[in-house]
């Protein structure tokens, strides 16, 4: 499936502008410390120049604004596309019972080897993936992650 990079990074731009807009009404922290709407309002504008920059790189190109090609994707594509949403969907609704740290290990796992990604590979990239969002969110950011079954 082939879309326009202008399109893609203009719907990239109007999605981040929302984001921004509805950040405002989060509320604020005392004493200066930055509240809720950092993270959400810094990846917003991250996006926006990732938005920015597919615009320049389409209109560059001179590529066709409206070139929508579904065609060029295989079954084994559309098989792949939905294993994906699917595994998403499981994580949501089944990493509160497993936990955050076994789950997403577990799924990323499945998703690799699904994607004929080698083995060891999967082992390594599942656990340093996983790892390194724990570390990112639960002790650096302090979001509180799904603790699971196990309780870790």
């Amino acid at each position: 499936m082939r879309v326009s990079n202008t399109v893609i990074g203009l719907s990239l731009i109007i999605f981040a502008v929302a984001v921004l807009v509805h950040v405002q009404s989060f509320p604020e922290l005392d004493a200066g410390y930055p509240g809720p709407a950092l993270f959400p309002s810094v990846l917003s504008v991250l996006f926006i120049f990732c938005g920015i920059g597919l615009i320049f790189q389409g209109i560059r190109s001179k590529e066709n604004v409206l070139k929508l090609d579904i065609g060029s994707v295989s079954i084994a594509g559309w098989i792949n596309i939905a294993f994906v949403l699917g595994a998403v969907v499981c994580y949501i609704f089944f990493s509160d019972f497993f936990g955050f740290l076994i789950f997403s290990f577990v799924i990323l796992l499945i998703l690799m080897k699904w994607l004929r990604v080698s083995t060891v590979l999967s082992l390594v990239m599942s656990a340093g993936v996983t790892l390194a969002i724990y570390l990112l969110f639960a002790k650096i950011l302090l979001v509180p992650l799904p603790w699971g079954l196990w309780g870790w």
